[in-house]
């Protein structure tokens, strides 16, 4: 399964890290979710956001074999 590096930055410069299996982001309530490294998720208004990045992970041969 293919995986993000997501990265959200608010209009205020709070920034969001996070790691997902899409590259779309989740719209619930009409809040945009972010599943943080943790595997907490953070939920943010859609007007607050100036930016959200997407950044494919290339997983290496050790990953695919250990899972992660």
């Amino acid at each position: 399964m293919k995986k993000y590096t997501v990265t959200a930055t608010k209009k205020d410069g709070t920034t969001y890290e996070g790691l997902m299996t899409t590259k779309e982001p989740r719209v619930t309530n009409g809040l945009i979710a972010i599943a943080q490294a943790d595997g907490a998720w953070i939920y943010i208004s859609p007007d607050e956001i100036s930016s959200v990045e997407y950044v494919p992970v290339v997983e290496t041969p050790t990953d695919a074999l250990s899972g992660a």
